[in-house]
């Protein structure tokens, strides 16, 4: 009734345990009568060459070395903030990584990948936190100049230009090789002679050493070597060549004040409290870096634009914005960073 089968033809179906000698000869015996697959193999070639390039090639640093050799020195940023800018990314992959329910090797390789990228490149350049740490830098040589300016009786045009020469100096040099209120007062000495408003470069020494030190120039005088205001004159004069080469000799800056005044003329709003706003936001945006992004006119309309929403008027029915020649992604991009100022 029942057929029979012999035990030994059936291969068996239970889990065979296996010595490292027998697993050996047993992986011997294999044998393939077609070649593993271009991908499995690809796969299996990078991982071997990876191992061994991790095995034999990496380079692992001290923690001298970090901290001396790290690009972000050159802008200002030292070891201890650079330590708490890393604890801020790696805050945020943790809790991203958790929202995402990844696991935590993710989370690590992440948080890793981005501690070997800032050893290579400058938190000031891709950071957030540090952008507003160089704002205050920026805001500090402007603050110098708007003072200066106003002892020497130099109008805000002249005192304008010299913030956008040192904008524009900064960008290509680093604030932590230069001198920022050395090359503040070089600008503003420069801006002085291009706009038509000159003056002479002891007064500007003199005013600038006094809003420095916070002393009297005779009391510097007796504090100092006999030489200092010498010296100080060299400082200067040097400055000013290297804001001149750095720049290309390109010291033309316009102004949104003229293309304010202009268009809400037009609407009948020249004497009204939104054009002193406007003009008031217009200087303040002096603090920021939007003369390198924007145009004249389009700082301007974002000027008028902040203005007119902070009186609470309304003045799309007028076709302001048109009259600006601005597109909206622009105006809502200057408004923004204005509003970023206070």
């Amino acid at each position: 009734m029942y057929n029979h089968t012999d035990p030994e033809a059936v291969r068996s179906h239970k889990r065979r345990k296996f010595s490292a000698t027998n697993w050996a000869s047993y992986n011997q015996s294999l044998t393939y009568e077609f070649p593993p697959s271009s991908s499995n193999f690809t796969s299996t070639s990078y991982k071997r060459d990876r191992a061994r390039f991790e095995e034999n090639d990496s380079e692992f640093m001290s923690r001298d070395e970090i901290e001396r050799f790290s690009p972000s020195r050159k802008d200002g940023i030292d070891a201890l903030q650079e330590t708490h800018l890393r604890y801020s990314y790696c805050a945020f992959l943790q809790n991203l990584g958790l929202r995402l329910e990844l696991p935590q090797t993710t989370i690590g390789t992440a948080m890793v990948l981005c501690h070997r990228f800032f050893v290579r490149r400058s938190h000031a350049s891709h950071d957030r936190f540090n952008y507003c740490y160089l704002l205050k830098l920026l805001a500090s040589y402007c603050a110098f100049l708007q003072n200066l300016g106003l002892r020497l009786e130099l109008p805000q045009t002249t005192i304008g230009t010299a913030m956008v020469l040192c904008h524009r100096f900064f960008v290509r040099r680093s604030h932590a090789s230069h001198d920022r209120f050395l090359i503040a007062t070089a600008a503003l000495f420069l801006a002085a002679k291009f706009e038509e408003t000159p003056c002479p470069l002891n007064s500007v020494l003199r005013a600038s050493s006094e809003i420095l030190h916070k002393q009297d120039f005779n009391v510097l005088c007796y504090l100092f070597p006999v030489d200092w205001f010498d010296q100080y004159r060299e400082r200067v004069i040097e400055a000013e060549q290297m804001v001149l080469t750095t720049l290309n000799f390109e010291l033309n800056v316009q102004h949104p004040y003229a293309h304010l005044t202009s268009i809400l003329g037009k609407l009948g709003l020249a004497q009204s409290l939104l054009v002193n706003l406007a003009l008031s936001l217009v200087s303040e945006a002096l603090r920021s870096s939007l003369w390198l992004q924007f145009k004249p006119h389009q700082i301007a309309a974002g000027a008028a634009y902040l203005a007119a929403r902070s009186l609470n008027m309304d003045l799309t029915c007028q076709n302001v914005w048109q009259e600006f020649y601005t597109p909206p992604s622009v105006l809502k991009d200057v408004v923004r960073q204005l509003m970023e100022l206070f």
